[in-house]
């Protein structure tokens, strides 16, 4: 027994020694959570357009009693209940407004705390309360330390949309951001941008925005090469061709760009969504219908998608939906799900999480055109997600639905875009 003890006591000891000090959590006596607020929307329109065009996959009912179509192999053992996942990302940026109330900052933090390891200012155009609300963007390459910050601004009362100003930066092995540079070849001009996605190794920007040139509004996912500046553009045609896009997301390396969009003139925007589609950037062409349709449409079960991201094998898609119990009532029994679905049917492979809140009118509204699946690991196991709460939930990893908050806004604010 004391050659078992002596044992112990080295491991121990050896495991204490490669710990890494940003990735321990500390011990905090659990506190009252604030009371939820809505946050303020400058954008409400644009806001409401990016909530329904990521509406675009269709759950054939996601409830408990759906028979998944495709099994997953049998979960690992959990993890120990408030350790930290090891291919968890070290990382996660966000935006918000400076700590003066002046001007915008990118954020990063450590995944494992929330702790903030580093700031840096993003020069804007914008109003410094679109930096909370949607009027940035954050994406990230697969190795934890590129990421790309998209800011809108430069709109004038004689144009329908907005340009787009991009940034890149490094963040160190210790969490610490390296100076910004704006990317000269961005692709946005006057456009109205709904979303951009670094490929997994960071050479190439796919962009998915509504082209309102010649009186036109289209859909269109724009791939800028940021060594060359080279853009290749695919559009829908037709002229206002009824579909609206969601934000890309990659899969397949660097060759595949997911994306939903949902059909705007078939009883309103949020009555007929049409699915998720591949595009495969190396075939010929710019026709965006070539894209295969790998989510088809069917009948909303358990409530609406509101956001999806593919992960990056292509095998499923991570969505948001949103379900309102009692629509007609002035409090709002609402029910948020995060579920995984097989991409090549669309059918539910499990439930993650559920959440079941009670809202009046406003609170309801301002929750549903703010819920987002944002961010995914590189291996598609952990995602950073917006539902009543902000934090990363494990998606395919050794404790599937696991959900940690984290910090990212100021209490009763929501996060639009995050990336890791």
């Amino acid at each position: 027994m004391p050659d078992v003890e002596n044992l112990l006591r080295e491991e121990l000891k050896r495991a204490a020694e490669q710990a890494q000090p940003e990735l321990l959590r500390p011990l905090q006596v659990p506190t009252r959570r604030p009371s939820w607020r809505p946050r303020l929307l400058p954008l409400a329109a644009a806001a409401a357009v990016i909530a329904v065009i990521t509406a675009g996959a269709l759950v054939a009912g996601l409830t408990t009693a759906h028979t998944p179509a495709a099994q997953k192999p049998a979960a690992r053992k959990p993890a120990v209940s408030g350790s930290v996942p090891a291919s968890l990302p070290r990382f996660y940026v966000t935006t918000s407004s400076g700590p003066d109330g002046r001007g915008i900052q990118a954020v990063v933090r450590a995944s494992a705390t929330g702790q903030v390891t580093g700031t840096v200012p993003v020069p804007s155009a914008i109003p410094v309360e679109w930096a909370d609300s949607g009027g940035t963007f954050v994406t990230a390459a697969a190795d934890d330390r590129s990421f790309i910050i998209g800011v809108q601004g430069g709109g004038s009362p004689t144009q329908s949309g907005l340009d787009l100003r991009l940034f890149r930066f490094a963040v160190s092995a210790a969490g610490e951001p390296g100076h910004l540079t704006e990317l000269a070849a961005a692709p946005v001009r006057n456009e109205t941008t709904e979303g951009i996605a670094l490929s997994p190794d960071g050479k190439l920007l796919a962009v998915s925005l509504m082209s309102n040139s010649g009186g036109n509004s289209d859909p269109t996912i724009q791939v800028l090469n940021l060594a060359t500046g080279a853009t290749r553009t695919w559009t829908a045609p037709g002229r206002n061709y009824p579909y609206l896009l969601g934000p890309p997301s990659w899969a397949d390396g660097s060759r595949v760009i997911a994306f939903s969009w949902l059909n705007s003139k078939q009883s309103g925007l949020m009555a007929a969504p049409r699915g998720i589609r591949l595009l495969d950037i190396t075939a010929p062409g710019d026709n965006l219908l070539a894209g295969t349709l790998i989510v088809p449409s069917g009948v909303v079960g358990a409530g609406s998608v509101v956001s999806t991201l593919i992960t990056p094998d292509g095998r499923d898609v991570i969505v948001v939906t949103w379900r309102d119990l009692t629509p007609r009532a002035s409090t709002h029994n609402v029910v948020v799900q995060f579920a995984e679905l097989q991409a090549s049917t669309g059918r539910l492979v499990r439930l993650l999480r559920t959440q079941t809140v009670r809202y009046d009118q406003d609170h309801a509204d301002t929750l549903e055109v703010s819920l987002g699946v944002l961010s995914l690991s590189p291996q598609g196991q952990y995602a950073l997600v917006q539902g009543t709460q902000f934090g990363w939930l494990d998606v395919g990893g050794p404790d599937p639905g696991r959900f940690t908050p984290l910090p990212a806004v100021a209490a009763g604010q929501y996060v639009n875009f995050a990336a890791w």
